[in-house]
């Protein structure tokens, strides 16, 4: 008869087996990328289309500034050259060239303040990729020691199912068939032992007759409360 010694020695496996492949199972879900990463990673995105389209303003906005500087230079020249001597011809160049010039001020004004926009939307830029280096960096590090933690977590398990599978052979097939169903219905801790006269898995005392009768170990003897197979060491 298979002593439960050796059917406790089984649980004590199983036990194992389960809580390294709920270990497994929580850290196969933090591998790969997390929220945080992927939100960090869209950041950068959207900061990078802003200084783009920053950028185009203003180059945009520099160019009518230049733009209107050079009709301006013509114009100056053609004043100033001495070729022009008709009071009215010249009073109407100083009127276009004063009109001009307002209105490259302006253009210089909206130029300034895309330039400054330009600015903040690469500062931003620079700030999102920085938080994306530094997530990067700290995700990268996590991930290298789950991927370790995992290695160790398939090692542990692989052993303990090859111990299972030289334990279970010995174990007579109604026993544990016994272990099997009273296991599913108590968080897998079918055998209990017992100490001080209490089951310890439900903490209820038991019948000294009870007790004395799971110490002789020639019967399988469970426990009044909870059903577990009672274990006397």
């Amino acid at each position: 008869m298979t002593s439960i010694a050796e059917l406790y020695a089984l649980q004590e496996t199983d036990l194992a087996i389960e809580a390294a492949r709920a270990a497994l199972a929580d850290i196969e879900s933090r591998l790969g990328e997390p929220e945080e990463l992927i939100a960090a990673r869209e950041a950068v995105g959207e900061r990078q289309e802003e200084a783009r389209a920053a950028e185009k303003r203003f180059k945009e906005q520099e160019f009518l500034a230049d733009e209107v500087t050079r009709k301006i230079e013509p114009i100056e020249k053609k004043l100033y050259a001495g070729s022009v001597h008709n009071p009215k011809e010249l009073e109407d160049l100083q009127q276009d060239i004063d009109s001009l010039k307002r209105r490259r001020g302006v253009l210089d004004d909206d130029a300034l303040a895309a330039m400054e926009a330009l600015e903040e939307a690469q500062q931003a830029l620079r700030g999102a990729q920085l938080e994306l280096e530094q997530i990067s960096r700290t995700h990268g590090a996590e991930q290298e020691e789950l991927q370790s933690r995992k290695r160790e977590l398939d090692r542990e398990i692989a052993a303990s199912e090859a111990r299972r599978a030289e334990q279970t052979p010995g174990v007579d097939a109604g026993l544990l068939r016994l272990y099997d169903r009273v296991a599913a219905t108590r968080q897998g801790r079918a055998v209990a032992k017992v100490e001080g006269g209490a089951c310890q898995g439900c903490r209820i005392s038991l019948p000294t007759n009870l007790v004395q009768r799971a110490r002789a170990g020639s019967e399988i003897v469970q426990c009044s409360s909870c059903e577990r197979i009672l274990y006397v060491t």
